[in-house]
C-alpha cells in the first residue's frame, strides 16, 4: 500500500529533484542524487533555501452529515476546494472515492472535479439528488495525499530579496477576502508602526518573521481549540470572528490568530494563506500542542517565499516559546523548519470557498450551494468528520 501510493502520485506528477534534506533538527544538509537515490520526484518541491524531506503517504478526506427532519433539496451540492500541491502536501485526485448516502442508503450521483492540478488546487463538486428526503443526508470524499516535513536554510532565507513583481500563480494571496480583511486600516497602521517605515527595505524572510511574531504578541487570551462542537464531541466547524474582529476581541481561538497572521502578512505585500487540514496525533511526545494519539482538525498558514516556494507556519504552537527575546537571525521552533509537517496534511487554503456557496453553520473547508429558491425546512447543523489513515513512509 505504501508504494501504491507513491507510484500514483508520482506517475502524475514525474519531476526528478536535484536534492533532498537529510532528516534531523537545525539547518538542513543538503544531500545531493549522487550520494542518495529516493530523491523527491513529486510536485510542489521547493527551490532552496527551502527543502523538504520524510515523506509519509495517507488517506484524508471528509465526511459531511446533514441530519434534518425534513430537507427539501433542488439541486444541492456540497462543494471543497482541495489543496493539490504545496511544499508540504502532495494529493491525487484521480484517486478521489466519493459517495453520497440518503438515510444511509447509497444513491447515484454526479461528481465533478474541476481545475488543473498543477495550480494547486481543484474543486470537487458532490451532487445531491433533487426531491424530498427524511431523516440524513451523509456525503464523503477521500483521496490520497503525501506529507513532507519541510527545512529553511535561515542565513541563505535571508539574503532574499523582494520581487519586482510576483508571479501570477501567487497574487490571489495577495488579496482580501471575507475572513482575512487584509486592506482594513488597522493592519497597514499595525505594519507602519512595527516596521518603522523600513519594510521594503528588509530581506523579505526577516520581515515576515518580524510581522509574525509581533501579531502573535498581540494576543492574550487564546483558547487551546478552534472547532465548534455539539453533542458527544462532534465537530461542526472552525469557531471564527475573522481577522479584523479578531484585533479587539477578548478571547481568540488560533483559527483567529491564523486569519489575523495571513492578514497582516498580505497587507504588507507578501503572499499568505491559511491551510486547514488534519493532524495524525501521531509524532514524538510533547511536539506540539495537538492532542496526541488523536486524528483532529488543525489549520496554519504559509507565505510565499521569492524563487523558493511556500514556507510554513504555525501561530499557535509558536505561543510560548519565548518569542519577545528570540534572535531574529535564528531558527524559531514552528516557523518555516517543521520536522513534524509530514504528521499534517492540508487539505485546503479556504475555510469555506464563500464564493462558491454558503456556510451552514461553522467554516470546516466545504460549502453547500442551493440551486434553486426553493427553501430548505428542518435543517440542522451538519457535522463535519475527518478522514485519515496513515499509510507510513513513501519512498519514490
Amino acid at each position: 500500500m505504501n508504494g501504491s501510493i507513491g507510484l500514483i502520485i508520482a506517475a502524475m506528477f514525474l519531476d526528478p529533484a536535484s536534492s533532498v534534506v537529510d532528516p534531523g533538527h537545525g539547518s538542513p544538509r543538503i544531500v545531493h542524487d549522487a550520494m542518495r537515490q529516493d530523491a523527491d520526484p513529486w510536485p510542489g518541491r521547493p527551490n532552496p533555501p527551502l527543502y523538504r524531506g520524510d515523506p509519509r503517504g495517507y488517506t484524508v478526506g471528509l465526511s459531511v452529515d446533514f441530519g434534518t427532519e425534513r430537507f427539501l433539496m433542488a439541486g444541492g451540492a456540497v462543494i471543497m476546494d482541495i489543496a493539490t500541491i504545496d511544499t508540504a502536501m502532495v494529493a491525487d485526485l484521480r484517486g478521489l472515492e466519493a459517495s453520497v448516502r440518503i438515510n444511509g442508503v447509497p444513491v447515484s450521483t454526479p461528481r465533478e472535479i474541476e481545475g488543473d492540478p498543477a495550480s494547486g488546487r481543484q474543486r470537487v463538486t458532490l451532487r445531491l439528488p433533487e426531491g424530498e428526503v427524511t431523516a440524513a443526508i451523509s456525503t464523503r470524499a477521500t483521496w490520497p495525499a503525501i506529507a513532507f516535513n519541510v527545512a529553511v536554510d535561515e542565513q541563505a532565507a535571508s539574503q532574499v530579496t523582494w520581487p519586482r513583481e510576483w508571479p501570477e500563480s501567487v497574487r490571489p494571496f495577495l488579496s482580501a477576502t471575507d475572513l482575512i480583511q487584509s486592506d482594513d486600516e488597522i493592519f497597514k497602521a499595525f505594519i507602519e508602526r512595527t516596521t518603522e517605515g523600513r519594510l521594503r527595505r528588509t530581506p523579505i524572510y526577516i520581515a515576515a518573521k518580524e510581522l509574525v511574531r509581533s501579531t502573535i504578541l498581540e494576543f492574550r487570551n487564546v483558547e487551546g481549540s478552534s472547532l465548534r462542537r455539539e453533542g458527544e464531541g462532534r465537530i461542526v466547524g472552525f469557531q471564527l470572528q475573522g481577522a479584523a474582529a479578531a484585533t479587539s476581541a477578548i478571547q481568540v481561538t488560533p483559527a483567529d490568530m491564523v486569519c489575523t497572521c495571513v492578514a497582516v502578512l498580505r497587507a504588507a505585500g507578501i503572499p499568505a494563506r491559511p491551510v486547514i487540514g488534519i493532524h495524525s496525533g501521531d509524532g514524538r511526545s510533547g511536539d506540539s500542542k495537538r492532542p496526541k494519539g488523536r486524528r483532529t482538525f488543525c489549520c496554519w498558514a504559509e507565505f510565499h517565499l521569492p524563487g523558493a516556494g511556500w514556507v510554513p507556519f504555525d501561530p499557535f504552537e509558536m505561543r510560548g516559546q519565548g518569542l519577545r527575546q528570540a534572535n531574529i537571525s535564528r531558527p524559531w521552533r514552528w516557523f518555516g523548519s517543521i520536522d513534524t509537517m509530514n504528521r499534517r496534511v492540508g487539505i485546503a487554503y479556504d475555510f469555506a470557498p464563500f464564493n462558491q456557496g454558503r456556510v451552514l453553520g461553522y467554516p470546516a473547508g466545504w460549502v453547500y450551494r442551493l440551486e434553486s429558491s426553493d427553501p430548505i425546512i428542518g435543517f440542522g447543523l451538519p457535522i463535519t468528520t475527518i478522514q485519515m489513515i496513515g499509510r507510513g513512509p513513501v519512498r519514490p
